[in-house]
């Protein structure tokens, strides 16, 4: 067996270290947790090898949201935790969304719907296509839709989304503003 040659690389100082505690939202729960370790991705700059740290392994199994559904990993994104408790408490807090299923295809669309004069197509709901931001604030809303509600993480996300990296506008009286009023957004 030929011996392995090492290289090394330039690791862009991570915000949080191994063996930090953290927290990670869960519904109405806030799961401390330690870090273990990396995943880093790594490229070239100036004929150096340099990494930058993508994901962070920790101790317990977590419940993250990914795109409309939910992932039970012990990989996470510095998005998905906080360093501090009682942060990581308040944004695990539940909070439930009620609305029927036509309300729910008005305000985010049917992917599947391919009669442009539905009210289900994207182009006619209450979330018509724009860009990225609009696209994962869309499955943000169907995966709260499958789970009746959000925690306070994910809502700031969509929030995020939707009024900070996007000037997102809506009919106060359709049904994404119930959606939205039950999340207390804004």
């Amino acid at each position: 067996m030929a011996e392995e040659e090492r290289i090394s690389i330039a690791l862009i100082k991570p915000r949080f270290r191994i063996g930090q505690t953290i927290y990670v939202p869960q519904k109405n729960e806030a799961v401390k947790t330690t870090i273990l370790g990396y995943n880093a991705r790594v490229g070239e700059e100036k004929g150096n090898l340099v990494g930058v740290i993508s994901e962070y392994h920790i101790t317990y199994f977590v419940f993250v949201r990914r795109g409309d559904d939910s992932d039970f990993t012990s990989v996470v994104r510095a998005g998905d935790f906080y360093d501090d408790q009682k942060k990581a408490q308040e944004a695990s807090k539940f909070l439930e969304v009620r609305l029927d299923e036509e309300a729910w295809r008005i305000a985010v669309g049917d992917r599947d719907s391919q009669d442009e004069n539905s009210p289900y197509n994207l182009e006619n709901c209450n979330l018509p296509p724009c860009c990225a931001n609009i696209s994962e604030a869309r499955d943000i809303l169907l995966y709260c839709r499958r789970n009746s509600g959000l925690i306070v993480h994910d809502r700031d996300e969509l929030t995020g989304l939707l009024f900070e990296g996007h000037d997102f506008e809506y009919d106060a009286q359709s049904p994404i503003e119930k959606i939205f009023e039950q999340l207390q957004v804004r």
